[in-house]
């Protein structure tokens, strides 16, 4: 419960805007989605005419600062005062408010073991090591930011977004590929090749998780349409990597097959 007691409210930015308290849709305009958004990646109370300057790029400081105040006091009333938190010279998000985005910015945290959060530590949603389940958290790192926006200032943050995710999927799949746990490893694989589909690494760790279980036919097919793929996008051919991990098996199938 926040302050306000207007219960839980949440925001989310993966891979849309949407705002909710206690579960009810709080419409926002297209300016008031845009202010929350800034607050939520800047991650640290904003001064009134950064704020100002990155809504409005082409508004003279008066007149951005003019309908920074109009905006900020038209969220207030559409939030009933429980979604910022204003002074005389900065803006935040007050403290209560969930958001996805920064859930899973912990989530890709306590994978990599950045400082703050050690490896293996307990996000909620986050399969604990032991666990023979694919985490129900990873869901979130399927998702681009903010897919439908196309704002300058955003796009350094969609794309860093983008290379954090994939990475993250790609060490889960890792993780699930050593407990030979194939259909996780194809899920995760899979999400991060959708959002970079040129990148070569989850498409090997797909087709050693096939090769794994005795679905060659499916680690060939896979490695076909990425070859299509590079042909088509770059005209290159991938690297020896994936070819390598076919050939091992067709030499391991062949050596189990003359023994009998």
């Amino acid at each position: 419960m926040n302050p306000t007691g207007l219960g839980i409210v949440h925001i989310s930015l993966l891979p849309g805007f949407v705002c909710r308290t206690d579960q009810r849709v709080t419409d926002l305009s297209d300016i008031q989605q845009r202010l929350v958004a800034a607050l939520v990646l800047g991650d640290r109370p904003l001064r009134r005419g950064e704020l100002a300057a990155r809504l409005w790029p082409d508004a003279p400081p008066d007149r951005a600062g003019a309908r920074l105040r109009q905006t900020l006091w038209r969220l207030n009333q559409a939030t009933d005062g429980a979604l910022l938190r204003v002074s005389h010279t900065t803006v935040a998000l007050a403290d209560h408010v969930e958001v996805d985005y920064r859930a899973a910015a912990r989530l890709i945290a306590a994978e990599t073991g950045a400082v703050g959060a050690a490896p293996g530590m307990a996000v909620p949603g986050m399969a604990v090591a032991g666990e023979d389940r694919l985490p129900q958290a990873w869901s979130v790192l399927r998702h681009p930011l903010l897919n439908d926006w196309d704002d300058d200032w955003l796009v350094p943050f969609q794309e860093k977004w983008k290379v954090q995710r994939v990475q993250t999927l790609e060490r889960l799949a890792e993780r699930f590929l050593q407990r030979r746990q194939h259909a996780a490893v194809l899920e995760l694989a899979d999400a991060a090749t959708q959002a970079d589909p040129l990148r070569e690494a989850p498409r090997r760790i797909a087709v050693q998780s096939c090769l794994f279980v005795g679905e060659v036919a499916d680690a060939h097919r896979r490695y076909r349409g990425y070859q299509e793929l590079l042909s088509a996008e770059l005209g290159v051919a991938p690297s020896g990597a994936i070819p390598q991990l076919l050939r091992q098996d067709r030499e391991r199938q062949l050596a189990l097959a003359a023994e009998f």
